[in-house]
């Protein structure tokens, strides 16, 4: 079986007390019923990220790697193909600066960074911006796996013709990876500066998406002073554009892209072994 590289193994979460070795064989145990055409082959990293996404319900944990696979058959223009050399993707990396930042919170949190760098509407592409980010939690969970993910969205620049490039089956189909194929814990999604008209932005997000998720989205002004940005994640979260400890957000920017560039190997493999019995 084809295995995808990981910075940990699955001894190692089970050693830390994370997940047990009875858990795994459980999963496995399953997936050896399921047609691989559906679902392929899993190894075990593979399977310790649904599990601990899942607190180790086993038939949770079932039903996500079920959907994990489902999204990503059904929605290949977000999945498949991502060669950083594309021009859609180099176009969105321009348009969206995002990290995946260095330094998590005491809980061991990880935060995903998104900020407007191109304000014009026009070079603003929903959907390679959609493949990057899930892109980007392949970085996060490289290594040193987090216990829950916190996303912290920046919308100084979004204008009202941004609601124009808003494509509601993407959406759809992404916020469904997002609430039950996704493997980590959603924490809580922190919009920073919103803008006065943002509730027709929640609006067509309220279209895609569950009451559980909407939940988490918590909506904070512009302009608001560092230590009110400092009570959502520590100082030592936040780049120095905002305050914060960390390098600014375009140091972290060019972090990422060699993190991405770094990553196409695992992104063919993982690709290669997902779509080899799906055809």
């Amino acid at each position: 079986m084809q295995k995808l590289p990981f910075g940990f193994t699955s001894k190692e979460i089970i050693d830390q007390g994370r997940t047990s070795r009875e858990n795994i064989d459980a999963v496995k145990q399953w997936l050896s019923s399921v047609d691989s055409a559906i679902i392929p082959r899993v190894q075990d990293e593979l399977v310790v990220i649904f599990l601990l996404s899942c607190d180790n319900d086993l038939p949770l944990a079932q039903h996500t790697i079920t959907m994990y696979y489902k999204c990503k058959r059904n929605s290949p223009d977000i999945f498949d193909n991502r060669e950083m050399d594309r021009a859609d993707l180099k176009k969105a990396m321009n348009s969206i600066h995002m990290c995946s930042l260095p330094v998590r919170t005491d809980e061991n949190y990880a935060i995903h960074h998104f900020k407007l760098n191109d304000t014009n509407y026009l070079n603003f592409d929903l959907v390679p911006v959609m493949k990057l980010s899930y892109m980007l939690l392949d970085i996060t969970q490289e290594k040193d796996l987090p216990r829950g993910l916190v996303v912290i969205i920046d919308c100084k620049g979004v204008g009202l013709m941004h609601l124009t490039r808003m494509k509601i089956g993407p959406m759809r189909r992404y916020f469904q990876f997002l609430q039950e194929g996704f493997p980590i814990q959603m924490k809580v999604i922190h919009i920073i500066n919103a803008v006065y008209f943002f509730d027709k932005f929640l609006n067509v997000v309220k279209l895609c998406t569950k009451s559980e998720l909407m939940e988490m989205i918590k909506v904070h002004p512009p302009s608001a002073e560092p230590e009110k940005l400092f009570a959502l994640v520590p100082k030592k979260c936040w780049p120095e554009d905002y305050g914060g400890d960390l390098p600014s957000t375009e140091i972290l920017h060019e972090k990422a892209v060699e993190q991405f560039e770094e990553k196409q190997e695992f992104w063919r493999l993982e690709q290669e072994i997902r779509c080899k019995n799906s055809d």
